[in-house]
């Protein structure tokens, strides 16, 4: 078949099995190893000065991180591993009907995973429901790697039903996903990361993947800007859907939003009771009494 002859083409089957039982074990190796060098540069080279005091918010985010990870923990991987498994052994989904060796298949679920986790994220921003719970994450004053932790527990829940529809309508394999979600973390800490790159490599980068100069845009108290650069991983479906934007000097980008100014109003209890509180115009600056 043609997509296999291309596949063995490039490299054999049995090269990238091979390939992939060795990379295996040292996936997380990998993505701890990019989440250090990710703190360590951001520190060393930072794109934007920061506005809060330190630790504090560092110690914010990294709790309202765990308490997300706690959720993917104990309700998202339960639920999802099963489905990856359950495609892989039928052949179900999307990307199982796909002719062809299983690394090809893989790749074409690593794009799918990746393009739907886009239309998630323009979900969150669009439906009312789901930027209540999104609001904490672009709340924050300033903008480093920690960000990338400061997700609301209830934002990582009502995700879990649509991570489960990825692996299920995709047919995504349990290796697929393993590699994806390894991309994806370090990908999520890297364009969230307070990172000046060298000049021009940015715009380079971009050109594939998601940058900190891209993100940093998103994070913008700018609606117009923050309406952009939806990515978090690869760069290719904001391209497609023409919402790419880099025109913008993320260094003097103010990040946030424009009603949550107030460094007293996203502190940790604040920010774990945003979600249930009654709502406002998080674009509409508040005034000070």
């Amino acid at each position: 078949m043609l997509i296999e002859k291309l596949g063995q083409y490039f490299v054999s089957v049995e090269d990238l099995r091979r390939f992939g039982r060795i990379a295996r074990p040292l996936l997380p190796v990998l993505v701890l190893g990019a989440a250090a060098a990710i703190l360590l540069a951001e520190r060393r080279a930072p794109l934007r000065r920061r506005t809060q005091r330190e630790p504090a918010r560092i110690v914010r985010n990294l709790v309202l991180g765990a308490l997300s990870m706690a959720v993917v923990a104990a309700v998202e991987s339960p639920a999802v591993r099963p489905l990856a498994q359950r495609a892989a052994a039928r052949r179900r989904g999307l990307v199982q009907r796909l002719p062809g060796p299983a690394a090809l298949r893989d790749a074409a679920a690593f794009l799918w995973m990746d393009y739907t986790i886009y239309l998630w994220h323009v979900l969150t921003h669009k439906v009312s429901a789901l930027w209540r719970l999104h609001l904490m994450h672009h709340v924050d004053l300033d903008m480093d790697a920690t960000t990338a932790l400061r997700f609301h527990a209830a934002d990582m829940l009502v995700s879990v039903p649509w991570r489960a529809a990825q692996v299920a309508v995709g047919g995504v394999s349990p290796r697929a996903l393993r590699v994806w979600q390894a991309f994806f973390f370090a990908s999520v800490l890297f364009h969230h990361s307070n990172l000046r790159l060298p000049p021009g490599w940015d715009r380079r980068l971009a050109r594939v993947l998601t940058t900190p100069g891209m993100h940093g845009i998103h994070h913008s108290t700018v609606r117009d800007e923050t309406d952009s650069n939806w990515s978090s991983g690869l760069s290719l479906w904001d391209r497609l859907h023409c919402t790419f934007r880099h025109g913008v000097d993320a260094g003097r980008v103010q990040v946030g939003v424009p009603a949550f100014r107030d460094p007293g109003e996203i502190r940790l209890r604040p920010s774990l009771l945003m979600p249930f509180l009654p709502q406002r115009d998080a674009w509409r600056p508040q005034r000070r009494p």
